[in-house]
């Protein structure tokens, strides 16, 4: 098994994960969370922004992790699959 530490972004005074990110940025979608609209992220020395629909303007390195394991599983899937 590989060990992998999982990234934080920090918002503010906060500090959050994936999951809390990714929750973060449905709630401002939704329009529940205005106030974060424009609000800086940053991981890892790298920083994004809140867009008014919920995406981040910009790009966050630690984002791809889970992105990529989904990939590789349906690649996985797909070649293991008689057509």
């Amino acid at each position: 098994m590989t060990r992998i530490t999982a990234p934080k972004f920090r918002v503010g005074r906060y500090v959050l994960n994936e999951y809390e990110l990714r929750s973060l940025l449905v709630e401002v979608a939704n329009g529940t969370k205005p106030e974060y609209i424009g609000k800086k992220v940053t991981e890892s020395g790298h920083v994004a922004y809140f867009g008014t629909n919920g995406l981040l303007i910009g790009r966050l390195p630690g984002l791809h992790i889970a992105t990529e394991f989904a990939l590789k599983l349906m690649e996985i899937k797909n070649k293991n699959r008689n057509f």
